[in-house]
């Protein structure tokens, strides 16, 4: 919460300067690594803090993204620090890892929030839309993946605790800000932001149980259309340029595809893919089966698209003769043969999930996926079962992930234990 409260607000320059030709003007003045808010210029200064702000949540993205595949077993837990072992176990206490994601988001949340009121009163631009469209997916992220959240109130200051729910209306106002000024603009990245906030508006309805209005939404993205979030692969700024996935997977050998996937690939199904590094994992146990998805540093991020889309109107609807045909489409493409014709909800629901674990894999939708549909998501580890590190103990039953104890203490609005 500190950073966010005083008047100074940092520039995280090394991201902004990949595409913005307003770095030129920022480095000319006195202290470049910081700009401080009484003398933004809100016309002046507004690509660069918004184009900032944004690669602020590009670089998170990738972080939460490993934490939530070894939470929902997409991925198994090869590390050595062993509190990343309590994603895996779903057994995650407020005061050990969680802290440091947490504030990563939470912070990508603020800055964006920040940056919306200091440009703001230039009108809309791109820059406006890019910078709603950062902070919606945000929230909608922490509404996904933890139990509560809290964000920046209308007077900026620090607000909670938050439910889910009021969580993905917060996430669905900013992304409907950013699609409505993304259409009053021309130019591809305008129109890629309009169309994506169209997925997530969709995607944040779905989690608050308005399945109509989330049909609606997904009905608009035309099944072609991919948002991805794009990465560099610049050796002395890999932590906020680089794919946070292919970190885990190349620098600390610790992202470890396990058995239910590689028998998916071993099976035909091209939407996994892994390697057999024919070594141990990090943690001197796990063999090290690396994925083979995320394929280096400037790998990009798919964040969402028609096929995302498409998946939000299927569960929404839940039409039986429109889930069958939909479901043997995504068997088609994953080389399996179709299932035998029903009209049961119940089955066809666990089946498109069973798709949508091997169309999403590693791309941070099964929390959601998890917290909807319970008992219909594939190869979560049922509470009660032995961890696939026995000496650990037991999984747990925990579902979405609490808020850091750090926000709980430093935040005046979370009540206190």
């Amino acid at each position: 919460m500190n950073l966010f409260r005083n008047r100074s607000l940092v520039v995280a320059l090394a991201g902004a300067c990949i595409v913005s030709a307003a770095c030129n003007d920022f480095l000319d003045v006195k202290n470049p690594n910081n700009l401080e808010s009484d003398a933004i210029d809100e016309e002046r200064d507004r690509g660069l803090l918004s184009q900032s702000a944004y690669q602020t949540f590009v670089a998170q993205y990738g972080n939460v993204a490993v934490y939530s595949a070894w939470f929902t077993n997409e991925a198994r837990v090869g590390d050595t620090f062993p509190t990343r072992n309590d994603f895996g176990k779903r057994d995650i206490p407020p005061n050990g890892d969680i802290q440091g994601i947490w504030n990563s988001l939470h912070n990508a949340i603020q800055f964006a929030e920040h940056t919306i009121a200091d440009i703001e009163p230039a009108g809309n631009n791109i820059d406006l839309a890019r910078t709603y469209f950062a902070s919606g997916y945000g929230i909608l992220l922490q509404g996904e993946l933890w139990c509560e959240g809290t964000i920046a109130g209308p007077d900026l200051e620090p607000r909670g605790p938050m439910t889910s729910a009021q969580l993905m209306d917060s996430a669905i106002t900013r992304l409907t800000k950013a699609n409505d000024v993304a259409k009053s603009l021309t130019g591809t990245e305008a129109s890629s932001i309009a169309t994506a906030a169209l997925v997530g508006i969709a995607r944040a309805h779905l989690n608050a149980g308005r399945k109509a209005q989330a049909s609606q939404f997904a009905a608009q993205v035309p099944a072609s259309f991919t948002y991805n979030l794009l990465h560099l692969d610049d050796p002395s700024n890999r932590g906020r340029l680089g794919n946070t996935i292919w970190s885990f997977s190349e620098a600390r050998i610790s992202l470890v595809t396990g058995p239910e996937y590689r028998a998916m690939a071993d099976a035909g199904d091209k939407r996994i893919a892994y390697t057999d590094m024919k070594r141990v994992a990090q943690d001197g146990q796990l063999n090290f089966f690396r994925q083979a998805k995320i394929t280096g540093w400037g790998t990009a991020d798919r964040l969402a698209s028609g096929l995302e889309a498409q998946y939000i109107k299927i569960e929404a609807d839940a039409d039986p003769a429109a889930m069958f045909d939909f479901i043997n489409t995504r068997r088609a493409a994953g080389n399996q043969t179709p299932i035998a014709a029903t009209t049961d909800v119940a089955v066809l629901m666990k089946e498109l999930m069973e798709q949508k674990a091997r169309d999403f894999w590693l791309e941070n939708k099964r929390i959601g996926d998890l917290r909807r549909n319970p008992t219909s998501v594939p190869y979560i580890i049922p509470p009660g079962n032995n961890y696939y590190k026995p000496e650990l103990g037991l999984v747990l039953d925990q579902v979405c992930w609490p808020v850091a104890q750090s926000e709980r203490d430093n935040n005046p609005n979370f009540p206190k234990t």
